[in-house]
C-alpha cells in the first residue's frame, strides 16, 4: 500500500533499495521489518476523491467570488486569490493519486504526469507556506507598523509579492522534478525517485528549513505579536468586546489548519532526512517514521480543501461574495465590508496610534 504525500523528494534508504513512491519502505535497514496499515488502500481513495471534489469546487467558487463578484476589493483578497489558485492547481493531480492506489500502487499516467503531478505537489507546499507567510507579514504591518504600512502595502505591491512567490515556488519545486521518474519492480511500473545521494539528502534537509520551517517561525513570530498587543487592548476593552474575542479565534484557526496539515508530515520527513544522513540504522526510529509519514500524509492533502472552508465560516465579507456567487439572484445584507480580519486590523491600529499618542504627550510634558 502506498501513501502519495506531498513532498515527493523521498530519500533512498540504501544503495540497493530501490524506493518507489512507497512509505512502506521508508526503513533503515533490510534486516527492519515492514509495516502496513490496514484498510489504507480502501480508505485513500475515498479520502482523496472527497477532498478534490470539495476542493475543486470550494476553491473555484472563492476565486470567482472575489474577482469576478467583488472585483478584489481588499488587499488580503490577492493572496487568498493566490492561495486559493495554487490549492485549486494541486487538486487537478489528485485523480492520479486515487488511480494510483485502486490500480495497487501501480503507476498508468506516463512518466509527463509523473514528473508533472510531483512538481505541483512539491511547487503547491512552498507556495502555500510562503503566501502565508505574506499575508501574516501584511497583517502585521496593518496593525502594529501603520506608518510604514501606508506607503507598502498597495495593489501593486501585493501583486508583485505574489509573482515573486509564485517564481520562487516553481524554482524550489525543480529538485523534485529532476529526482522523479518512472521504474519497472515486481511487474509492475511505478512513479519513483532516482538514486539519492548524500549531497542531495543534505541540500533536502536545507531547503526542508529554509523553505519551510523558517517561513513557519516567522508566521508564529507574527502572529505571536499581534496577540500579544491584542490582549493588552482586550484587557483595557472589557469584556464586552465580543468583537476582539472572535478575532483571536480566526487568528488561531488559520494557524492551526496550517499547523494541522503540514508540519506532522515535514517533522517526519525531517526525521528521515537526519536518520539517513547520520548513516545509523534503527529499526525503530525507522518504523516510528514511516508509519508517521504514512498517517500524516493525507492530511496534508486535506489542507487544499479546508481553506475556503475556514474563509467561508469565519470571514463575512468572503462568505457573503461566495453565497452571491451561488445565489446571484437572492440578495444578502452587506451594510459594512468589514469582516473579522479588518475589525481586528481597524481596532488594534487606533490601539497602536493612541499608545503613540500617549507616549509623544508624555514626552512634550517632560520637555
Amino acid at each position: 500500500m502506498r501513501t502519495a504525500g506531498p513532498e515527493m523528494e523521498v530519500p533512498q534508504l540504501s544503495s540497493t533499495t530501490t524506493v518507489t513512491f512507497n512509505y512502506d519502505d521508508y526503513y533503515y535497514d533490510d534486516q527492519c521489518p515492514n509495516h502496513h496499515l490496514q484498510h489504507m488502500s480502501t480508505f485513500l481513495p475515498i479520502l482523496y476523491s472527497a477532498v478534490f471534489l470539495v476542493g475543486i469546487v470550494g476553491n473555484s467558487i472563492l476565486i470567482v467570488a472575489l474577482i469576478v463578484k467583488r472585483r478584489v476589493q481588499r488587499l488580503i483578497d490577492i493572496f487568498i486569490i493566490n492561495l486559493a489558485a495554487s490549492d485549486f492547481i494541486f487538486l487537478t493531480t489528485l485523480p492520479l493519486w486515487v488511480d494510483m492506489e485502486v490500480s495497487d500502487n501501480g503507476w498508468r499516467a506516463g512518466a509527463f504526469l509523473c514528473k508533472a503531478s510531483s512538481y505541483v505537489i512539491s511547487v503547491n507546499m512552498y507556495c502555500s507556506i510562503l503566501l502565508l507567510t505574506c499575508m501574516s507579514a501584511d497583517r502585521y504591518l496593518a496593525i502594529m507598523q501603520p506608518s510604514i504600512a501606508r506607503r507598502v502595502r498597495t495593489r501593486s505591491c501585493s501583486t508583485a509579492l505574489c509573482i515573486c512567490v509564485w517564481l520562487l515556488s516553481c524554482c524550489l519545486g525543480v529538485p523534485t522534478l529532476l529526482s522523479r521518474e518512472l521504474k519497472k519492480q515486481d511487474g509492475k511500473t511505478h512513479c519513483a525517485d532516482k538514486a539519492v545521494t548524500e549531497a542531495k539528502q543534505f541540500m533536502s534537509l536545507m531547503l526542508l528549513i529554509l523553505a519551510f520551517f523558517f517561513p513557519l517561525l516567522s508566521i508564529l513570530t507574527f502572529y505571536c505579536s499581534i496577540t500579544k498587543r491584542l490582549c493588552v487592548h482586550y484587557q483595557k476593552a472589557g469584556k464586552r468586546d465580543k468583537k476582539l474575542r472572535k478575532s483571536i479565534k480566526i487568528v488561531f484557526i488559520v494557524v492551526a489548519a496550517f499547523v494541522v496539515s503540514w508540519v506532522p508530515f515535514n517533522l517526519f520527513k525531517l526525521m528521515t532526512i537526519l536518520l539517513r544522513l547520520l548513516k545509523q540504522p534503527d529499526c525503530f526510529s525507522g518504523t516510528v517514521a514511516q508509519m508517521g509519514i504514512k498517517v500524516s500524509s493525507p492530511f496534508a492533502f486535506t489542507n487544499s480543501c479546508a481553506n475556503p472552508l475556514i474563509y467561508f465560516c469565519f470571514d463575512n465579507y468572503i462568505r457573503r461574495a461566495m453565497l452571491q456567487c451561488l445565489c446571484p439572484q437572492v440578495k444578502i445584507s452587506s451594510n459594512s465590508s468589514d469582516t473579522l480580519d479588518t475589525q481586528l486590523s481597524h481596532s488594534l491600529s487606533n490601539f497602536v496610534a493612541g499608545e503613540y499618542a500617549t507616549r509623544m504627550r508624555k514626552r512634550s510634558v517632560s520637555l
